[in-house]
């Protein structure tokens, strides 16, 4: 089976150039509510840095980005050297492992169905802990509606609306989000349907959720 090291080793910048559904949304939002006070964002399975670098063109803002890809954080770094963009830093760290705190955004575009449900708790976990009071998380995450990958493969045992085809998949509805992030205040929860291009030509159609959440005492 192909790891994530694998495809960014084979194919580098898998999806381009161009930022993520979330990224854009969040920026979006953000600069709806901006203020002139530089923000903290940690960039949670920041594959080659495509967002990191949206976010910092695109608002006041320092970024940590982590991923488990040696290779993945390699291309990152190197883009943030080239463009002598000081205000991205870029780590081959696993969330759990994360020690800083105090995050005014967490930013987690696409892992979250990735991973199987005691990781999905472990990453909850690393969420509440790395944001401030008062901080952000923008979360994205594959809807039971999506058309491209939703029933496709085998069913996992005992783990509703999970599949394994080529790869592992979590199909999350709304109230399963409410009750996952119940330690956050829901400040904007929708659906939001895209198509998600790959440089090797394929397109993907997706529907996602994209959540919004503050941490609140």
């Amino acid at each position: 089976m192909m790891t994530w090291e694998d495809q960014y080793k084979e194919s580098g910048k898998l999806w381009g150039e161009e930022p993520s559904m979330l990224a854009a949304e969040a920026v979006k939002y953000l600069q709806a509510k901006a203020g002139t006070t530089a923000v903290s964002i940690l960039d949670i399975g920041c594959g080659y840095g495509r967002d990191a670098l949206y976010l910092s063109g695109n608002l006041n803002c320092k970024i940590l980005g982590i991923d488990v890809s040696e290779k993945a954080i390699e291309i990152a770094s190197n883009t943030a050297v080239q463009l002598k963009n000081s205000n991205m830093k870029f780590h081959c760290l696993d969330f759990s492992d994360l020690t800083r705190d105090g995050f005014d955004i967490v930013f987690v575009s696409n892992v979250y169905h990735i991973l199987q449900q005691g990781k999905r708790e472990k990453l909850r976990h690393a969420i509440s802990r790395a944001l401030r009071q008062g901080g952000l998380l923008f979360l994205s995450t594959l809807s039971i509606k999506d058309p491209e990958h939703f029933g496709k493969g085998s069913a996992i045992p005992g783990e509703a609306n999970s599949f394994r085809d080529k790869v592992y998949l979590h199909f999350c509805t709304r109230e399963e989000l409410e009750k996952d992030f119940n330690f956050l205040q829901v400040q904007s929860l929708y659906e939001h349907e895209y198509y998600e291009p790959r440089i090797t030509g394929e397109t993907h159609h997706h529907v996602s959720w994209v959540f919004i959440g503050k941490h609140t005492p």
